[in-house]
């Protein structure tokens, strides 16, 4: 399976503004004194050995992930992501049935679809699942015509919304799909999609409130050997988990400890902080990264590696 990644920012879309701009593009003049940058060869070798924080940016939309095994693709969420996955497949002309997963219908995670041309286009037949009660109701109600120009019914391509229940298994396309529910306000679920032998899970929105490998028991069943776990680490301490209890999120931390009680082979981090910039994040990603080395000695029949999204990241299965 191929995943993608089009957005990886979770509560509200955040671009680098121009003071951050600036500050990057400072650092990366003051330190090129020795490159030639009249040579373009020279100039991809700087930047290709720069730390990522340095030359690239995490990114600012919302939660989107494309998911591809063969001919078939499964979107994960509707954020911001999602305009830029729309306008690449109307570039390649692969319209046609587009099934579209979702976890919960936050704002954050529903705010792209509007914008998704594919569902204008007339050319799509759109099909979206997820375990909430009234899914179409809720798409609804962000075009209603108080907040956008353009109500559902009258995008040029047909919607159809399917209700799963809860732990349910279906299969879509190539994929099979079971479902777990998450400590979020307003519920939340992650999903565990399998196909060609691989697995991932995309865990975005859950607040992990027991402590311990026993209060963690019915997560790390569920995603028990997974080959991609995609975790909501939105806080930086475990001391935010407890500042903001009931908000919903989780933090690396703990996403280290449940994946090794897991045996997950790769487990990417998600769901950044729009408060974060690209030094933040990076730094929370290292801060997790010893943590995982400090406790691997406990796991020595694990290897975990440890990853942090962004917008644009490719991941093969």
């Amino acid at each position: 399976m191929r995943v993608t990644f089009w957005g990886t920012r979770g509560s509200l879309p955040s671009p680098m503004n121009a003071a951050e701009l600036r500050r990057k593009v400072k650092y990366l003049l003051m330190n090129a004194r020795s490159v030639d940058l009249a040579n373009e060869t020279a100039v991809e070798r700087y930047l290709d050995q720069l730390a990522f924080p340095h030359a690239m940016t995490f990114g600012g939309d919302t939660p989107c992930v494309e998911v591809c095994e063969g001919n078939n693709r499964l979107i994960l969420d509707c954020g911001t992501g999602l305009r830029s996955l729309g306008n690449r497949i109307m570039q390649e002309d692969s319209t046609g049935r587009i099934d579209i997963l979702q976890t919960h219908v936050h704002w954050d995670h529903i705010m792209g679809f509007p914008f998704f041309e594919p569902a204008l286009s007339g050319k799509a037949e759109i099909h979206i699942h997820g375990v909430h009660p009234n899914l179409r109701q809720r798409f609804e109600a962000q075009m209603d015509h108080i907040h956008f120009p353009i109500a559902i019914e009258e995008m040029g391509s047909p919607v159809y919304f399917h209700e799963i229940k809860c732990e349910e298994e279906i299969t879509i396309g190539s994929f099979t799909i079971r479902n777990k529910a998450l400590h979020h306000p307003g519920g939340s679920y992650s999903y565990r999609i399998s196909a060609g032998g691989k697995s991932i899970v995309l865990a975005t929105d859950g607040e992990y409130t027991y402590p311990g490998n026993s209060g963690y028991t019915p997560y790390v069943d569920f995603y028990r050997g997974t080959d991609l776990l995609i975790f909501d680490a939105m806080y930086a301490t475990l001391e935010q988990t407890v500042e903001k209890a009931n908000y919903g999120h989780s933090t690396a931390v703990i996403g280290v400890d449940i994946s090794l009680s897991a045996q997950v082979k790769n487990l990417v981090l998600f769901h950044h902080s729009p408060e974060f910039d690209d030094n933040q994040i990076t730094e929370s990603y290292f801060k997790a990264q010893t943590y995982l080395d400090t406790r691997k000695t406990q796991f020595p029949e694990t290897e975990l590696n440890l990853l942090t999204s962004f917008d644009g990241m490719i991941m093969d299965v």
